[in-house]
């Protein structure tokens, strides 16, 4: 894989993108292999969170059923106060996610597609 420094982009913008590929992948360092796997941890619970805090949404009848038990949840207010817990959650992790596409960059990342998208997503500047 073609690597690209954090100064590069910074210089001259990200290069055209890089798809993932079986041989991209078999060329991997290490280093790299464990930030994409990381990446992948991330994002599966990134998803898992924000299917939680999404199901607790307010309902029409104003009652949510969470595992044996009920709660009133009639708004927006109710909602992000019962939903508190997961979203700090989700803040961590979206953290974590900023910090090792960080890595990503560091580890000359930057030429891959997933990469660039992904930092584009998370406001991550080289």
């Amino acid at each position: 894989m073609e690597t690209v420094s954090r100064g590069e982009i910074k210089r001259n913008g990200y290069p055209i993108p890089t798809p993932l590929s079986k041989e991209l992948m078999d060329s991997l360092s290490w280093q790299q292999g464990q930030v994409l796997t990381y990446l992948a941890d991330l994002a599966e619970e990134e998803q898992k969170l924000i299917s939680e805090i999404n199901s607790l949404a307010p309902t029409p009848s104003g009652i949510l059923h969470m595992g044996i038990g009920i709660t009133v949840c009639e708004d927006e207010d109710d909602w992000r106060v019962i939903t508190m817990g997961q979203r700090e959650k989700l803040r961590k992790v979206r953290d974590k996610l900023k910090m090792v596409l960080g890595k990503a960059l560091d580890e000359g990342m930057g030429c891959l597609g997933l990469i660039q998208r992904q930092c584009s997503n998370y406001n991550v500047v080289p």
